[in-house]
């Protein structure tokens, strides 16, 4: 989620082709149907955020606190004037889940703690259940696309009072099935931030980090962390 000048900031690195077709284990020149990574249920979401202190040192911080946890995805879009973008702006966004056949989402907001004089880390983690592994695929397939759309570009974010942030975004890349892209703040403030998205069976991990000490890829390593915590085939 793009950083905002507001009380509250809105807005599987593990085995994806276990759930595409195509893939396959070969055993003595035979080659064998992968197994199947069992389902996660949408009681089980919460289990899978990682703790302040594991999300800390992925920020290089030893003092980040969650300050917002929820059970339903953020709305930025008005805020945000491309929502065909949206996914860029922030994690766990309503619109861009809206159609995408999700059945349940959990999130939270972390970020240096109140009575820090300044914030310089901040960072959103979320899981989002879908009903097959497939349609979760379906999902990271469609978000590389929409990912890849707004990249190298410029994007503004409406703020209440004041001019928009204006932000640069890089070029996509999909590592170890994780796919990221990286924000640059150019006005009012000098933020970095990373988008991470990687879907493991039937959940995505989309992540958000963003630091005021330069770029960082604190939102890719805390999307993989999650996605070990998910069950294997």
């Amino acid at each position: 989620m793009i950083y905002r000048v507001t009380p509250r900031l809105p807005v599987l690195a593990a085995a994806l082709c276990l759930v595409v077709s195509g893939c396959s284990a070969i055993t003595t020149g035979t080659a064998m149907p992968a197994g199947k990574a069992p389902l996660t249920s949408p009681d089980s979401l919460p289990t899978l955020l990682l703790s302040a202190p594991d999300v800390g040192a992925a920020l290089s911080s030893d003092d980040v606190v969650v300050t917002t946890d929820v059970s339903k995805a953020w709305n930025d879009s008005a805020h945000f004037a491309d929502v065909n973008c949206l996914a860029i702006a922030g994690a766990a966004q309503q619109g861009v889940y809206a159609s995408s056949g999700s059945t349940a989402v959990h999130g939270q907001v972390l970020r240096d703690p109140p009575t820090a004089p300044q914030w310089s880390h901040y960072a959103v983690q979320a899981v989002v259940a879908f009903p097959t592994a497939q349609a979760a695929a379906d999902f990271f397939a469609a978000s590389q696309r929409g990912w890849a759309a707004c990249s190298d570009r410029q994007l503004n974010y409406a703020q209440p009072i004041g001019p928009p942030q204006v932000w640069s975004v890089g070029q996509t890349s999909t590592n170890n099935d994780v796919l990221a892209v990286s924000r640059v703040q150019q006005s009012p403030q000098r933020w970095a931030c990373q988008r991470a998205l990687t879907v493991h069976s039937n959940v995505a991990v989309d992540v958000e980090a963003c630091s005021l000490h330069g770029p960082t890829a604190a939102a890719s390593a805390i999307a993989g962390q999650i996605a070990g915590r998910l069950p294997s085939a």
